[in-house]
């Protein structure tokens, strides 16, 4: 390929990197804050005129519709954003009460309860030390970086719905082993020695005693004291925020309830407290042999913890139990008495048996509905595109209140609710709807103009057949962008070759689904969008994203596809026998030339291709890969390979497999990575050299997990996959 060509190709590729696209569609996912009653919102919309863009806050009525616009863009970003929970960057180490009264702080890793108006002081705890802590902050993935970003440590809490009680936790990681991180130099002109930094990290070998323990405490403004609640320790991070804990308090302020879990997820039950005496009894208990995922669809809160869809009603009368023990996740309602709790069923009937619940949206005790999210619909193209129901707590009156063949986003009002649908080739639309699902007006059509010009390409939805032969897949395929002469069907030689290599862009972890079903323009991560595949289809790369067996959402079998068969993760089998049908359906398509990439779980997948496959996969990038599993953080562990034994654990070691390599291999790693240790890519890189193995090694001296963010690595990984799999010159363009 012409060097000019190429340069174009990379200036093309160029544009559609996240820091351009971030900003090219308008209305595309309106922020949505709801009034005091839930009958009015407000979000911010931006309007267009000529190449100038303006941000406006507009306010809605719920019931009607009806819009007026309150104020300009110099303030409407602060002013639709008044009154919400602060982030991570708290400007103050402190945690107020709701009603501004007092304020809970730290004083040498004890927790203090001081009264605003007066600044009476009252300790309450004096156990306090380093690894011994009421309510730290535990992001078990990012625990370095979080400090490193200026996080102010604050208590975190669940205050009571009267603001009278709290409930935190101590966390207990004396015992827990520290894996050691060096910053290659400090960030002081003065002092520019490396910096030396530890956390603790439980490996899945490691004993019971020696991983974190988290126990429950409970509050009291009026008795200025803090007690441990009568209640197991939790073996997982219990909770981050309000909104994802796995604690909840009840109506009325004394009762509260919590699903706790077992070390190897195959026990779980649900508890109920009383917030009064600290007490707590198991109320639903569940075992299985593989093991629960904590949400249908392995719904990740940012920081490792999942969350179920259980909750017990104000009367305490009630409980409702999400499990899948008929094969995919539904809820289950129990009769609560003082001495045992009844099964009543499954809230879903024969009809609706592979009907898949995803999350709870609204539990309306007064009318007894349930509002909450489903996908693995019979009426969708796609298993993924969940969509809102409503269930009377007797099971009665399942009604689908969203149609579109869709992924759907909501946000629910007191009498009528947001609802913001898209799919990967349509863009989104806003509209308002009543609570029975019919349409009260559009409000918003998302203006992708921009992006369009950007070179954005619409993928291509695609079914394939997985490697038992009958299992649909589903996917997203990206043809190579033809240049100016040609067209896909017809590219022109002097453009590129008339045969397509491809891109197998793959995400290797259990807990989550890899393949985007929602519009996609912008990563919150500053990634690149499907993983690159837009900006590789300039340079003249097909690319396919395709969620194999063992990802969730798709009932138990399908997900436990992966269970002590973690080497096989993501249906890496599915990923390789998918190739041949990918070629029948595009014979331009070259299996002689096929690559992978991928971040974390994905750089595993990616060597495991590379080592398993080497006939396939003729390259491979990897980044921030746990290579060795018996290496990692043991709660993401257990959960999907189960617990530790040395005849399943040896299959998670991929290194053992170097000397297979035969393609070339680009291993990249951020030495500042909390998440997953660089010594895991460190001990590939050995295994590989013992056998005399060639490969190449990207080292980010200042970069944490999130490696695919960094510009440099996005310019190498460009640079090759083009050499070594289009067969051409890079540009020298990021050279310049």
């Amino acid at each position: 390929m012409k060097k000019h060509t190429m340069r174009a190709r990379y200036e093309a590729a160029e544009k559609l990197l996240t820091k351009h696209t971030r900003t090219a569609v308008l209305n595309g996912n309106p922020k949505i804050h709801w009034n005091a009653d839930g009958t009015t919102f407000q979000y911010e919309r931006q309007e267009r005129s000529g190449s100038e863009v303006t941000a406006v806050l507009a306010e809605v009525n719920g019931l009607t519709g009806t819009r007026q616009i309150l104020q300009k863009a110099e303030t409407a970003g602060q002013a639709a954003n008044a009154g919400s929970a602060s982030g991570c960057l708290n400007e103050k180490a402190v945690t107020m009460s709701p009603d501004g009264a007092y304020y809970l702080s730290y004083d040498r890793h004890n927790l203090i309860l001081t009264e605003q108006k007066t600044g009476e002081r009252i300790q309450l705890t004096f156990d306090g030390e380093p690894d011994l802590e009421y309510g730290c902050y535990i992001d078990i993935y990012s625990q370095i970086t979080v400090k490193r970003q200026g996080y102010k440590e604050h208590p975190q809490v669940l205050w009571s719905p009267d603001g009278t009680r709290f409930i935190t936790y101590c966390a207990d990681r004396k015992t827990t082993k520290k894996l050691p991180l060096i910053a290659s130099y400090a960030d002081s002109l003065t002092d520019l020695r490396p910096e030396l930094y530890e956390y603790p990290c439980p490996f899945v070998t490691d004993t019971d005693e020696e991983i974190p323990h988290y126990s429950l405490y409970i509050g009291s403004l009026s008795k200025k004291t803090l007690v441990k609640a009568d209640a197991p320790d939790f073996l997982y991070p219990v909770f981050t925020s309000p909104e994802k804990s796995s604690v909840k308090w009840m109506k009325d302020s004394r009762h509260f309830y919590f699903t706790w879990i077992a070390r190897g997820y195959q026990e779980a039950c649900l508890y109920l407290g009383d917030a009064l005496n600290g007490s707590c009894r198991a109320v639903i208990r569940e075992t299985t042999d593989q093991f629960f995922n904590l949400g249908a669809f392995g719904l990740l809160d940012g920081y490792g913890s999942y969350l179920f869809s259980n909750f017990i009603t104000s009367d305490r009368a009630y409980a409702f139990w999400q499990s899948e023990r008929n094969g995919f996740a539904h809820l289950y309602r129990y009769r609560l008495t003082e001495n045992e709790s009844i099964c009543e069923g499954d809230l879903f009937d024969a009809s609706e048996k592979e009907l898949i619940i995803q999350k709870l949206i609204r539990v309306d005790e007064r009318e007894k509905q349930i509002y909450f999210m489903a996908n693995n619909v019979p009426e969708c193209s796609d298993p993924m595109y969940y969509q809102l129901y409503r269930i009377g707590f007797d099971g009665s009156g399942l009604t689908r209140l969203t149609l579109e063949d869709a992924v759907h986003q909501i946000s629910m009002g007191s009498q009528s609710f947001v609802d913001t649908y898209s799919r990967v080739d349509l863009p989104p639309v806003t509209v308002l709807r009543k609570m029975d699902g019919s349409l009260i007006c559009e409000l918003e059509t998302a203006d992708i103009s921009e992006l369009l010009e950007l070179g954005y390409q619409i993928p291509e939805r695609i079914t394939l057949t997985a490697a038992d032969g009958k299992t649909k897949l589903y996917g997203i395929f990206f043809r190579p962008d033809p240049g100016e002469n040609g067209s896909p069907k017809n590219p022109a030689p002097e453009c590129m070759d008339s045969s397509w290599p491809l891109i197998d862009y793959i995400y290797g972890g259990a807990q989550l689904y890899n393949v985007p079903r929602d519009f996609t323009w912008d990563n919150s991560m500053n990634r690149e969008i499907y993983g690159g595949l837009q900006s590789f289809a300039k340079l003249g790369f097909a690319g396919l994203i395709l969620d194999g067996r063992g990802v969730p959402g798709r009932g138990m079998a399908f997900h436990r596809f992966s269970y002590h068969n973690i080497h096989a993760c993501a249906g890496l089998e599915d990923h390789v026998f998918c190739l041949k049908e990918l070629k029948q359906r595009y014979p331009q398509m070259d299996l002689v030339r096929v690559g992978m990439w991928g971040n974390s779980a994905g750089g595993y997948a990616t060597v495991s291709a590379m080592l398993q496959y080497p006939g396939v996969y003729r390259v491979g990038v990897a980044s921030s890969g746990n290579y060795d599993q018996r290496m990692y953080e043991h709660s993401w562990t257990e959960r999907y390979n189960g617990l530790y034994t040395d005849e399943v654990y040896q299959y998670g070691d991929i290194t053992r497999l170097a000397g297979n390599l035969k393609g070339h291999l680009m291993l990249a790693y951020g030495a500042m990575d909390d998440n997953v240790t660089m010594a895991q890519t460190l001990r590939l890189c050995d295994e590989l050299n013992a056998h005399n193995k060639r490969y190449d090694l990207v080292v980010l001296p200042r970069c944490n997990h999130n490696v695919p963010s960094d510009a440099y690595f996005v310019r190498r990984k460009m640079d090759y996959f083009v050499r070594n799999l289009l067969g051409a010159e890079d540009s020298g363009i990021f050279e310049e």
